[in-house]
């Protein structure tokens, strides 16, 4: 990892033998600033406890430059702000340029772009004083069924995510962002969900050094400043159980986090975990075995820790013999390396926005990867695109989804051509019938992987009877496009006309409208498929 300056290294050494052992304990947990709460408890609850880190949600860029300048000037040691940037910063930072999931960048297959997507997250960040990004995933996705990775992967092939992962992290921390490659040690492998039980990566070690563990090394080789770790289990590397019978995820695990990501693969920077609340930890041991065994393990900082309880417990951990002091001091510094890095120490205050230029540049590459990631992969009736419609005609929209996340720039971009619109959201059984003969055509989205968790039309009970009956035999101009997962065809083997987008942003709902229309092109090479497991 680049060494820090002279100074920099200075300001560590003196912050850190300034410090008492409280102080030192405070700057290894980021709490977050709840999206309605105000900053008044954060800035009580800071002067007994100066914590380390702040991980912050969605609100506009007047908001959150208003609550972290507050943070900031009530802060001896700097706080190191934190937000999901997976992909750019519109999703955090409202009414900034939103960019499509990342496996849609995956699909558009574009160095420049990724690079461009790393920038708007440092430049937006930065502005309004966000400094680290939990971002990107580099999880492999080769399990069509995991409910973690999927839209949010750059694809199932790991040279392919490595090369597109890399480009992000540039992207972000040649803008004064940390970047933060995650969950290691890889999900995208089994099909449970961390936020309910323990995830087990099941490759085994010479098949997890070429897929899993070949993006990790390429993001430590591109010097990623910190990695995140998932509740994930690696029975290949450390195959004991509990009494249980129960792997132990690799947040509580020192054979992991210290062993093999440390010593064997030689990673210098900073390790968070993953939510502490998690079932994949959470389930697996109590808060106050969790709290300790992760800092035991090896993790520098914990993400969402009660509080004021894991202070509380640490702090008895270390005057008890059961934490020692000096992997605190270990983990304390490189939480300050971390702040002197991004030059916190000089300023961690927000910095200019970006510019009018850049902001176009930002929505320009939105649009690009959005457009370029739409992929024909079926058309056996030769419909595509429909040229047939025109302004007045009749067209239904269907969104299956089981989040009940809906699809609205479709039916604003279909109404904005004249076209009648008429929709459905969560169909059930013969919802579609009535509407056979009625419509000139009818569009079938699939909105599944449009939030954090990934499901199929097959886990959504009622809403999957819409297709008996047949409607997309007995109507001549069916559509179905998935904004979310592209493995539908696996349940749905008879759909004759199947696109994927590969996100549900706004930009890819504009992008596919245009597709169907034959407005645009729809040469999208979906970035999963090489190797996906079978089961």
């Amino acid at each position: 990892m680049r060494p820090l300056t002279d100074e920099q290294q200075q300001w560590v050494n003196r912050t850190l033998a300034s410090s008492s052992l409280e102080q030192q304990l405070a700057q290894l947990l980021i709490p977050k600033l709840e999206a309605d709460g105000g900053v008044e408890p954060l800035l009580k609850q800071m002067e007994r406890i100066p914590f380390g880190g702040l991980f912050v949600w969605g609100a506009t860029e007047e908001a959150h430059r208003k609550a972290l300048s507050r943070i900031q000037a009530a802060a001896a040691v700097p706080v190191v702000v934190c937000a999901d940037l997976e992909n750019g910063s519109g999703y955090v930072i409202r009414g900034r340029p939103q960019f499509p999931d990342m496996l849609a960048l995956g699909a558009a297959d574009d160095e420049m772009l990724a690079y461009t997507v790393g920038k708007a997250a440092g430049r937006d960040g930065r502005s309004v004083g966000i400094h680290w990004s939990f971002g990107p995933v580099v999880d492999v996705n080769i399990n069509p069924d995991n409910p973690i990775a999927n839209t949010r992967s750059l694809g199932d092939d790991p040279e392919h995510v490595s090369r597109l992962a890399v480009a992000v992290i540039r992207g972000m921390q040649d803008h004064g962002l940390a970047a933060c490659a995650k969950h290691f040690p890889g999900d995208g492998v089994d099909d449970v969900d961390q936020h309910v039980t323990i995830s087990v990566n099941d490759l085994s070690l010479e098949r997890w050094k070429k897929i899993s563990g070949r993006t990790f090394a390429a993001a430590i080789a591109a010097d990623v400043h910190t990695i995140m770790i998932g509740h994930i289990a690696l029975p290949a590397w450390d195959p004991a159980t509990d009494h249980r019978g129960a792997l132990r995820p690799a947040t509580v695990n020192r054979r992991i986090v210290h062993d093999l990501l440390r010593e064997e693969m030689g990673f210098e920077g900073l390790v968070v975990t993953d939510d502490m609340n998690m079932g994949g930890v959470a389930g697996y041991v109590n808060f106050r075995e969790r709290t300790i065994g992760c800092i035991r393990a090896g993790c520098d900082m914990l993400l969402f820790p009660r509080m004021p309880d894991a202070y509380d417990i640490l702090l008895e951990a270390v005057r008890k013999g059961e934490l020692e002091e000096a992997r605190v001091q270990e983990a304390a510094r490189r939480v300050l390396e971390l702040k002197a890095r991004l030059q916190l120490c000089e300023d961690a205050r927000p910095k200019a926005a970006a510019t009018a230029a850049e902001t176009v540049e930002f929505e320009s590459a939105a649009g690009t990867v959005a457009a370029r990631a739409v992929q024909r992969v079926r058309d056996v009736n030769g419909i595509l695109p429909l040229r047939g419609l025109k302004p007045g005609s009749r067209v239904l929209t269907v969104t299956l989804s089981g989040e009940g996340f809906d699809l609205p720039v479709v039916d604003e971009e279909l109404a904005r051509r004249g076209f009648q619109v008429e929709h459905i959201a969560a169909a059930g059984y013969g919802a579609v019938d009535p509407y056979v003969d009625r419509v000139d055509a009818i569009f079938v989205n699939f909105a599944f992987g449009a939030g954090w968790c990934v499901g199929s039309v097959r886990s959504i009970g009622p809403q999957n009877r819409v297709f008996m009956n047949g409607f997309q035999t007995a109507h001549p101009k069916v559509v179905f496009t998935s904004f979310g997962s592209p493995y539908h065809l696996r349940q749905f083997s008879a759909l004759p006309v199947y696109i994927n987008a590969h996100s549900a942003s706004a930009a890819s709902q504009r992008a596919v409208v245009k597709a169907w229309l034959g407005e645009a092109p729809m040469e999208g090479r979906s970035p999963v498929g090489n190797l996906v497991r079978t089961f």
